[in-house]
């Protein structure tokens, strides 16, 4: 009975049809970086960016930064290491993450209004908030 329970769920999210397009069956999605007016002496990486299809990351207009998922490790106050998903803003010239989101829920990474922090230490409570994004609006 299980079992006909978890098909029953199974079938009825594969069925699910809610109309929108995707990255993958409508227009690339596009997703605007502000900079936050605090933030001070950092590389400016607002404008906007576009969500590649059938991949989760987005590239500004001109090609020198993109928003990428990244897996990282860090060591908690107790030496222990910990892995943390976040999303980084690379400089894609340097090859280096210049800021991150905080941790990220797996199941609400496509969301697209994020926060973008100097470091993605989640014990680092004196990180200094640089930028944010939003979907943007038609």
């Amino acid at each position: 009975m299980k079992l006909l329970k978890l098909l029953f769920v199974v079938l009825l999210f594969a069925c699910n049809d809610d109309s929108k397009d995707t990255p993958t069956t409508g227009e690339p999605k596009q997703i605007v970086v502000e900079m936050d007016a605090a933030a001070s002496n950092v590389t400016d990486v607002s404008g906007t960016y576009t969500l590649e299809a059938n991949k989760e990351y987005c590239v500004r207009e001109d090609g020198k930064y993109k928003i990428l998922l990244v897996k990282s490790v860090y060591t908690d106050k107790e030496g222990k290491e910990k892995d943390i998903l976040t999303y980084g803003i690379l400089d894609v010239a340097k090859n280096k993450y210049l800021y991150y989101t905080a941790g990220i829920d797996v199941a609400k990474r496509l969301e697209r209004d994020w926060n973008f922090y100097d470091d993605n230490n989640p014990d680092n409570a004196a990180k200094q908030q640089i930028c944010s994004s939003h979907p943007k609006e038609e």
